[in-house]
């Protein structure tokens, strides 16, 4: 797939939060494929009166949806958004991550900054995507006003905070994957099309409220990591938290967390015969592969645990979402030091997040995650295929 330009991207979840709201009675299906020299992961929607294909990147925490709408190559017909207009009050609300900029005037066009320091426009425009009900039935579910941010310079995200202003009765899936991921949202029922391990497999974690750079960043709490079982020495005068993102391909740390976990992971790896290689930029800890061994997840190596709100709620790292083969001569730890600036935050990167069932749940403000779908002999692309099935046995 060839390198997606700077306007395609926008956010998945902000598509679907409108949808919903406009198509209540369906199940919104959105196939997700990842872009082999970004490592994100992208859709196609469709947009505009001949339903013309938009590709778009999933940011699972930007405040809004961005666009170069001015580009020729975008092809988007937004309408300006007036600043004093219900559109405008609603999408630079608190929870939005959004402010409003607008100047003097009453014609004046509402004029939004997002708090990274994205500053742009707000506009209204047509966008469709697939869609399929409780019989298999499949159609295009279209809403005709989607709000979305207009900035030249903008690589273009958007998220919660328009989920937010679409007033959505919230919950979505997401399956990210490196093949057949897929993300769906509506009113269900979800289960229905899965596999029922995989359904009883979720476990649920609060949605963490904290100061973020961004304020719908989706935060859970951390109280712990060990590895094979055992408690780092970590030391913070903050609370340890997770961010999820699906902007970066690997887990990020801050240099103290990482120094600590390399040292334990490598002690642990080395205790089961993994012979330690020279490392390969970005990752700090890399071993033969050929020292390596094997199961039905993934490489056998030691398992990194997140501990969560309790000692009985962890997220497990091991097999294949915690090592990357990067040669036929390093298989390497797919966790980068991330400096300073991250203090006491793990910011979990796609490739952790692989074959991962996440469920969003915004009125209950929780998360759910299931473990990794390798161990149970499945993948997002069985959680795809259903959806599938079920479509092409109506016809």
């Amino acid at each position: 797939m060839a390198s997606l330009p700077r306007h395609h991207l926008l956010l998945l979840l902000c598509c679907f939060s409108c949808l919903v709201h406009s198509s209540r009675s369906r199940t919104l299906v959105l196939p997700l494929a990842r872009d082999a020299s970004t490592l994100r992961y992208v859709a196609t929607v469709y947009h505009g009166p001949s339903l013309d294909p938009l590709e778009l990147a999933v940011d699972l925490g930007g405040p809004s949806l961005w666009l170069d709408c001015s580009a020729p190559s975008s092809g988007y017909s937004v309408r300006r958004v007036p600043c004093r207009s219900i559109q405008c009050l609603a999408a630079t609300s608190d929870a939005s991550g959004l402010r409003r900029a607008c100047p003097s005037g009453p014609s004046s066009v509402c004029g939004v900054r997002a708090e990274g320091g994205e500053a742009g426009v707000l506009g209204e425009g047509a966008l469709a995507v697939d869609s399929v009900d409780g019989s298999g039935e499949r159609s295009v579910a279209a809403v005709d006003r989607f709000l979305i941010s207009c900035a030249r310079a903008a690589p273009g995200f958007g998220a919660s905070g328009v989920a937010t202003a679409f007033g959505l009765r919230r919950r979505f899936f997401a399956c990210l994957s490196a093949s057949e991921g897929i993300i769906v949202a509506g009113d269900g029922p979800f289960f229905s099309h899965l596999d029922a391990d995989i359904s009883k497999s979720l476990t649920y974690t609060p949605l963490a409220t904290a100061r973020s750079p961004r304020a719908s960043d989706y935060l859970i709490n951390l109280t712990s990591i060990k590895i094979n079982g055992k408690r780092l020495p970590l030391n913070s005068s903050s609370p340890y938290l997770i961010q999820l993102s699906a902007e970066i391909p690997y887990t990020a740390v801050a240099s103290p967390i990482y120094s600590a976990l390399a040292e334990a992971f490598a002690g642990a790896a080395s205790a089961m015969g993994m012979a330690s290689v020279p490392a390969v930029a970005p990752f700090g800890v890399c071993f033969d592969p050929r020292s390596v061994g094997a199961t039905a997840a993934g490489p056998d190596v030691p398992a990194i645990d997140l501990v969560l709100q309790s000692e009985m709620v962890r997220w497990r790292i091991g097999g294949s979402s915690s090592m990357v083969r990067v040669s036929d001569e390093a298989t390497c730890l797919g966790v980068v030091d991330g400096g300073d600036r991250l203090g006491s935050w793990v910011v979990l990167g796609g490739h952790q997040l692989e074959d991962v069932l996440l469920e969003f749940d915004f009125g209950g403000s929780r998360l759910g995650f299931s473990p990794s779908l390798s161990t149970m002999q499945l993948s997002c692309s069985n959680f795809r295929s259903n959806f599938n099935s079920m479509a092409l046995s109506s016809q």
